[in-house]
């Protein structure tokens, strides 16, 4: 029923599974480098080498051990690479030229930056960090005005990029959000009538080409919902409307899907494969009075049910739904009918 939300779900376990792979990459090399500058006794870049190794394994942890999001490392990783690429350029304050492995840092970081970082503040801080390694770099006694023009141009493509990047990310979560909001009922926060009969095609289909066991419709209505709009007003039928959902879930399977079909009425899906079981799980539900947070009052409900064998298509179970829904509501009320007056088939 979301679709766009769940692809976002899995370029979030992608991005996870990326992050994982640097952090323990980004780790080994750091403790090679250090390795091998023990050996030589040379502790050029030391420091910079050092943070990086700790936040590398800074990140492993958060991801391993404290399972933390992925977005929330962002803002760490950006401290780190910026604080250990600028103890990395400190040392060319006194060099006679910059050499080319530190253009190499500078477009990591910048990349990192435009990755992790919203577009207006990646910008501004990759225009800042530019003009300072360009003056470093003009300030040698040699440098290359040809690599500091292609440095330049290569920085700018990456910033056009990364912005078009984050504008298609922006734009998927938003059209994620936009897909959550028409299919959730904004009263109740349960699947709306579009989501459920999306949901149920779908299951309907599977059921004709035999993939799936069979199900369950039941079609609910509140008894006397207008009583309480009209004697406690319709802040209190809102709270009731609420407060439904929470209190038929103490009813019901795990598995069950419930939707607001309209009003007072509710559309409930359980995967039942047959009969006994169906009945098994709604006889839970025939005249069960819903307790409802104080000071809401205790309500009823009437309901029809139907299985997926009963009609060949959709609109049929919900019509064979809504007819015992209706025959519930003339013989009194509270209660869940398999039948109808003119429907005498057992479904057991």
């Amino acid at each position: 029923m979301n679709g766009l939300h769940a692809r976002l779900t899995r370029v979030e376990r992608v991005r996870r599974v990326a992050y994982l792979i640097a952090a323990a990459l980004s780790l080994t090399a750091h403790v090679f480098i250090i390795s091998q500058q023990l050996t030589r006794a040379d502790w050029m870049n030391a420091a910079a080498y050092t943070v990086g190794l700790l936040i590398s394994a800074w990140v492993l942890i958060a991801l391993t051990w404290l399972r933390w999001p992925t977005p929330r490392l962002n803002p760490l990783i950006v401290v780190a690479v910026t604080v250990s690429t600028t103890a990395e350029f400190v040392p060319l304050l006194h060099a006679t030229a910059v050499p080319t492995s530190s253009y190499l840092s500078f477009l990591i970081m910048v990349a990192l930056w435009f990755g992790l970082l919203p577009l207006r503040h990646a910008a501004p801080a990759t225009v800042t960090a530019l003009a300072a390694f360009t003056a470093l770099c003009a300030t040698r006694p040699t440098y290359d005005l040809g690599l500091l023009a292609y440095l330049a141009c290569t920085t700018v493509i990456i910033g056009m990029a990364s912005s078009f990047g984050q504008q298609i990310t922006d734009f998927q979560q938003e059209a994620a959000t936009f897909e959550r909001a028409s299919l959730t009922d904004p009263l109740t926060g349960l699947p709306n009538r579009r989501a459920m009969l999306d949901h149920l095609h779908h299951l309907h289909a599977q059921l004709l080409r035999g993939e799936h066991a069979g199900f369950t419709l039941v079609m609910l209505d509140l008894d006397h919902f207008k009583t309480v709009n009209d004697t406690r007003g319709h802040a209190t039928g809102d709270a009731v409307l609420r407060a439904l959902g929470p209190a038929l879930r103490q009813q019901l399977r795990a598995d069950a899907v419930l939707a607001r079909w309209g009003g007072e009425e509710f559309l409930l899906l359980i995967s039942c494969p047959g009969p006994q079981e169906a009945r098994a799980v709604t006889d839970r539900l025939n005249g069960t009075p819903l307790r409802l947070p104080a000071p809401l009052p205790t309500v009823t409900f009437s309901a029809g049910a139907v299985l997926a064998h009963e009609a060949d298509s959709v609109s049929g179970l919900l019509d064979l739904a809504d007819r015992r829904l209706y025959a519930a509501k003339r013989a009194g009320r509270r209660q869940l009918r398999w039948d109808t007056p003119r429907d005498t088939r057992l479904t057991h």
